[in-house]
């Protein structure tokens, strides 16, 4: 057994992980919050924390500690954060960062100042979060977060931390089927390109109105990517090669005439 100290962004304070082999021979992780803030001179308070942590678990059979922990005084939002850490090597790069922005800035925020324990989860409290939730975002984005609150839940349940899944017996927001976007006209363009003048945005708004390009393809650009002059993708970036392959045959009009007339 091994233990490290970790921080994990959004949280203040640092975690203490135990690496051990469960009864299977697996390697398993164990994240364990302290009381330590990260900022501060406090690296030898938690280099004594994670000493403590360590003697304390050695000598104990980690699997039924674990349980009787999360059984006991874990916070939802802790067990979840866990969750989402045991996903970064089981999912795509791009899809566990959509997870961990959907956990970090919306679900969490949200259990995290009512301290709801993992146990008391209940259909009552998930449908009192979709009642709030569906006044900030779409149905479609809150099932988006239920998906990963059940898939956390779930979890749980094998484990027999909790009875049951609780995501599974309530009513989500109906799905609403995409129907396309609107496309802006010529005039809308240069508006928009007009008002982002001097904006930090403003590369970002022409490269995605010039090329069409999605946010995941704009944000995962690099300079090495891209043959500007053969317009083809010239590393091994997949995002820019479908940006690149649907320029070519979708280049919105109203987009190329709106470029085309504004002094650059």
């Amino acid at each position: 057994m091994t233990a490290s100290t970790r921080t994990m962004q959004g949280r203040p304070n640092y975690y203490v992980v135990l690496r051990y082999n469960d009864s299977g021979g697996k390697r398993r992780e164990k994240w364990i919050p302290t009381d330590i803030p990260i900022k501060g001179n406090n690296k030898r308070a938690i280099e004594e924390r994670r000493k403590e942590v360590l003697i304390e678990y050695e000598n104990q059979d980690l699997e039924t500690k674990t349980e009787v922990d999360l059984r006991g005084d874990a916070l939802f939002t802790d067990y979840l954060l866990q969750w989402l850490e045991t996903q970064k090597t089981a999912l795509a790069d791009s899809t566990y960062q959509v997870y961990r922005y959907q956990i970090e800035d919306h679900i969490i925020p949200w259990f995290e100042t009512k301290k709801i324990k993992l146990k008391d989860v209940s259909p009552a409290i998930l449908e009192k979060y979709i009642e709030e939730k569906v006044n900030d975002v779409t149905g479609n984005t809150v099932r988006k977060h239920l998906v990963n609150i059940s898939k956390c839940l779930k979890g749980a349940t094998s484990k027999g931390i909790i009875r049951y899944n609780p995501a599974k017996v309530i009513e989500w927001p109906k799905l609403v089927e995409y129907t396309g976007a609107q496309v802006y006209n010529e005039s809308q363009i240069l508006k928009l390109l007009d008002e982002s003048i001097g904006d930090d945005m403003e590369l970002m708004i022409l490269l995605t109105v010039y090329y069409g390009l999605r946010r995941s393809e704009l944000l995962g650009l690099k300079w090495d990517a891209i043959d500007f002059e053969q317009e083809t993708n010239a590393g091994d970036c997949p995002q820019p090669k479908r940006a690149i392959a649907r320029v070519r045959d979708r280049r919105n009009p109203s987009a190329q005439k709106a470029c085309a007339r504004r002094n650059f």
